[in-house]
């Protein structure tokens, strides 16, 4: 069992730690306001400050369709907030966008993360085919025509 299993992290905690780690590449954390903004057309649209008192435990029990509202916003599954399996996951993804420089790369990776697992799995085999595609040589790189044939 992980530490964050004999742990589970509140709500408020969750929030923290995406508002600190999800967010563009090239600058910091969302603030309040813009989250805000971000939901506003959104059925869970809520203030800056309730935001604020969410991300600080003032408010531990968010109604529904603010976690929904919120989960949107940061890209991640509602039952990131609700299930500490699935954070942790989220969470281990979320590292690895973090390394990610890029704005291309962390648009595609941001993106494949709302995908439901059927998905998931659908384009890390597309990801593998094109990664064995780029790693052979350029002349052995055949193009074929549609019905198989190589030119």
């Amino acid at each position: 069992m992980s530490e964050s299993h004999q742990h589970k992290r509140s709500f408020s905690d969750k929030l923290a730690h995406l508002i600190a780690t999800v967010h563009p590449p090239d600058r910091g954390a969302y603030s309040y306001r813009e989250i805000e903004a971000g939901i506003r057309h959104h059925a869970g649209a809520m203030t800056a400050a309730y935001i604020n008192q969410l991300a600080k435990g003032k408010q531990p029990f968010p109604r529904i369709h603010h976690v929904e509202a919120l989960a949107d916003f940061f890209g991640v599954p509602a039952s990131y907030f609700l299930d500490e399996e699935v954070a942790e996951r989220v969470d281990a993804q979320i590292g690895e966008l973090v390394r990610y420089a890029d704005d291309e790369t962390r648009n595609i990776a941001e993106r494949v993360m709302t995908l439901d697992a059927r998905g998931r799995r659908t384009v890390s085999n597309l990801v593998d085919t094109l990664h064995s595609y780029e790693q052979q040589p350029r002349e052995r790189r055949g193009r074929r025509k549609p019905g198989g044939d190589e030119t």
